[in-house]
């Protein structure tokens, strides 16, 4: 079976919690979503417990579905169904990015509901901000998914991932903060900051839109999942580092062993890591840990050949090391799915 990026990444089953805290509907109602979704109920009560990015788009789509709220609750008004099909019609037949981001910012200035989006530019960055006139507190799901949609959006009209300059968050590292790295393609985010802001050089501007409506069609039949599975080219070093090493799993080289098949020198490729946040050693074991999940979950693999595929001489240390990953043995996690 083939390890890849777009089917394995898991998140913080905190990502769940924010995004069913505020949705209109009855707590039946939800637990039959979770369920459907195979998410059950009693794993967002383990801190260390993930989800697949398949299982969390899957959820997103139902709530979505079942409350006619594209924002689940967490805005002052509801958003209805079809407002990102509206959006994305009116984006793709944008010539440049520069029309885009106006497009963009001029489609919440009509939609109103608060939803305030705002571009503008500062030497060689370009900036867009969310919250509405009277800046009200925008919770922790309305923020990271608003610039989640955004960025993914954004990175499907032009076919690459556009890289991030910098995010800020308004309110405190929440307790997922460490997937933000994820779900951001390896961003820097601060937070506590005075703007719920995502910048982006102004290279992007006059970059042409590569997408068309025979492509959105196709997009628009499933959009949680397109964005979420999103897997253009990243040209960071942890997603360079990562392709070398998925479909190693089971005899992962050393780092002065990677560098050499990728031509660089070990101290610099650490160097490269560091600069992003990551080190090698935190993503072998994120490749690894997401894997694991992936396999629990989509197959009937016994746990013994999850085990070895993953490189592990014995079923026990895998055992104890998919507990410290995600505060529950594996063989509990496959019987929770």
């Amino acid at each position: 079976m083939k390890i890849s990026a777009e089917n394995t990444i898991s998140i913080s089953v905190a990502f769940v919690q924010t995004a069913i805290s505020k949705v209109p509907l009855e707590q039946r109602e939800i637990d039959r979503i979770l369920y459907s979704c195979r998410i059950p109920r009693h794993l967002l009560q383990e801190p260390n417990a993930r989800v697949t990015l398949a299982q969390y788009s899957k959820l997103i789509t139902a709530l979505m579905n079942a409350s006619n709220d594209e924002l689940l609750g967490h805005a002052d008004e509801p958003l209805a169904m079809g407002s990102l099909s509206l959006l994305t019609h009116w984006l793709v037949s944008a010539k440049t990015m520069a029309q885009v981001l106006h497009r963009l910012e001029r489609f919440y200035q009509i939609l109103g509901k608060g939803l305030g989006i705002r571009v503008h530019f500062e030497e060689e960055l370009v900036h867009i901000d969310i919250g509405g006139d009277q800046h009200q507190e925008l919770d922790t799901f309305f923020a990271e998914f608003s610039f989640f949609c955004i960025h993914r959006v954004l990175c499907w009209l032009r076919k690459e991932i556009i890289p991030i300059d910098h995010l800020a968050f308004p309110y405190q590292a929440p307790s997922h903060a460490k997937d933000y790295r994820l779900m951001f393609y390896g961003a820097p985010v601060s937070f506590n900051c005075n703007s719920t802001r995502i910048s982006f050089s102004k290279t992007i501007l006059e970059k042409p839109v590569q997408q068309n409506l025979t492509n959105l069609e196709q997009f628009l039949t499933d959009p949680n999942t397109a964005l979420f599975t999103l897997n253009f080219s990243a040209q960071n070093w942890a997603s360079k580092v990562g392709d070398k090493i998925r479909n190693n799993l089971d005899a992962l080289p050393t780092l002065p062993e990677l560098a050499k098949t990728m031509k660089i020198k070990p101290y610099t490729l650490q160097r490269r890591l560091a600069n992003e946040g990551v080190t090698y050693l935190a993503l072998k074991n994120q490749i690894k840990r997401d894997a694991a999940i992936e396999l629990l979950v989509n197959t009937d693999m016994p746990i013994e050949g999850i085990s070895a595929k993953l490189g592990f001489s014995e079923t026990s240390p895998f055992t104890r090391t998919f507990k410290e990953w995600t505060g529950i043995p594996p063989s509990a996690y496959r019987k929770y799915q």
